[in-house]
């Protein structure tokens, strides 16, 4: 099991998010909504170390900030809302990236890189320059170096944290990504993902994480958490909540305002 405890979490003075209290299964794509400064982001810094914090996280019953980087790097990978590259490396290097903490050859690392661009839709272009790359594009790329770095022969008890992973793709791309996405946390991992399109955490997530007035308000089934009366206090503003078609997931329905 992948645990993660976190209490009393604040960044100097302001108390962002407190009273987090965790303990979420491997096997599990976590989706964490809620209205834009719920904290969201600032909640997945923190657990990425990119934010120095009060309060404690735990992973695996060890104090975040005691692991050693490049212990934590098989087991932990990082996607960030607004992803820079360096300048001059192609989308095969930047994929490639991710095996920094392996001790593998140049030859595994850049096999493991063609599977990974393959699997994303980026195999005809590995040699182009990630800046040439669409925003889309470059989306896919940095969740290819994501899964790159936490490939392993026996997969199992990582966690990928990911935020909003398909801002920037299209209806088909979105899919594409999120069966990739869902298929890695079957296999005994860990993924939490910032999501803002409530449909589709509806269909991938196993669990949804509501975050509201500094702390978390709901954590259950999208079939439990996706209500009007929740979805309405949580955002504010009019929803109608019907079942998917085919899935019999919930499917939600905003107004236009007048």
């Amino acid at each position: 099991m992948l645990d993660i405890d976190v209490s009393n979490l604040s960044i100097g003075r302001q108390q962002v998010l407190t009273s987090l209290n965790l303990s979420l299964e491997a096997h599990q794509f976590v989706a964490i909504v809620g209205e834009n400064g719920a904290g969201k982001s600032t909640f997945l810094n923190m657990l990425a170390g990119e934010l120095p914090y009060n309060g404690s996280i735990y992973l695996n019953g060890r104090e975040l900030n005691s692991w050693d980087a490049l212990k934590l790097a098989p087991i932990r990978a990082v996607m960030e809302q607004h992803q820079a590259a360096p300048e001059g490396l192609s989308v095969k290097e930047l994929v490639a990236m991710g095996r920094y903490w392996s001790q593998e050859s140049d030859a595994d690392a850049e096999q493991r890189a063609t599977r990974w661009l393959s699997r994303f839709d980026l195999a005809p272009m590995g040699e182009r320059g990630i800046e040439t790359l669409s925003g889309g594009e470059q989306q896919r790329a940095h969740l290819a170096r994501c899964l790159c770095q936490l490939d392993k022969d026996l997969p199992g008890e990582q966690l990928l944290l990911l935020d909003e992973p398909t801002s920037a793709l299209d209806v088909y791309h979105q899919h594409a990504v999120l069966h990739e996405i869902k298929s890695f946390s079957q296999k005994g991992n860990l993924v939490l993902s910032v999501m803002h399109d409530l449909n589709l955490a509806s269909l991938y997530a196993d669990q949804v994480i509501v975050l509201g007035n500094n702390c978390i308000q709901h954590v259950d089934r999208p079939e439990s958490v996706f209500r009007e009366d929740i979805l309405e206090r949580t955002y504010r503003t009019p929803v109608h909540v019907s079942s998917h078609p085919s899935f019999l997931k919930p499917m939600i329905f905003t107004e236009p305002r007048h």
